[in-house]
């Protein structure tokens, strides 16, 4: 158990670091609605890894047999080249000369609850970590651990990523009125710095989950 706790730390990492969730979960804090949009966003993104765990656990996650070692790194290393194709189309495009919020981050500024929920999953769907996920699950299915082992490390992914939204709501909550500078400040920083970031998880965990694949299937 331990050793697959250590492998899936990088995933860990990575499903953490989400600037759209962040930057989505900050602006609804300014919302009429604070808490209840915010729960509602993090909930739709939490809905896509948790059908993807599902769909991994019912697949097979807990029976040792499952899944062969071999199909596991080659899906982490399929996920490293995506990444690196996808980072090295996204530094070569220009970027825009003023970083506005994607159109989905747009939309949340009139959301209720129900709206949020469904961009939360629009967004759970078309980012990044959607991948790491899966990979995450397929180290899950050939670990060879007991389904209670499966179970725990699946729910250890999931808090992972929740935490994008677990942390501005726990320092809204905490700080109240009092957050919502420091907050602001996170979002401006996030917004301005997008693409850096982006590249940043694209590039480092593509040439991550492309050596490791490729070592692992050599």
């Amino acid at each position: 158990m331990g050793e697959l706790l250590l492998q899936l730390l990088p995933e860990m990492v990575g499903l953490v670091i989400t600037p759209g969730a962040v930057i989505g979960c900050i602006l609804l804090l300014h919302s009429r609605a604070p808490i209840p949009n915010a729960v509602a966003f993090g909930g739709g993104f939490l809905v896509v890894y948790t059908m993807i765990a599902i769909s991994a656990l019912l697949g097979g996650a807990s029976d040792p047999d499952a899944t062969s070692k071999d199909v596991s790194h080659g899906a982490g290393l399929v996920v490293g080249l995506l990444f690196l194709a996808i980072g090295s189309w996204m530094a070569l495009r220009k970027p825009p000369a003023v970083a506005k919020r994607p159109r989905l981050l747009q939309e949340l500024d009139t959301a209720g609850p129900p709206k949020a929920f469904v961009i939360g999953i629009a967004l759970g769907v078309i980012n990044p970590n959607l991948f790491i996920m899966m990979a995450a699950m397929s180290s899950v299915s050939s670990s060879g651990v007991g389904p209670g082992a499966a179970l725990l490390a699946t729910v250890l992914l999931l808090v992972a990523a929740s935490l994008d939204f677990l942390i501005p709501v726990g320092v809204f909550v905490l700080l109240g009125e009092r957050a919502r500078l420091g907050l602001d400040r996170a979002e401006s920083w996030m917004l301005s710095h997008s693409r850096a970031l982006s590249l940043a998880v694209l590039f480092g965990f593509g040439a991550l989950f492309t050596v490791r694949g490729a070592a692992s299937l050599a």
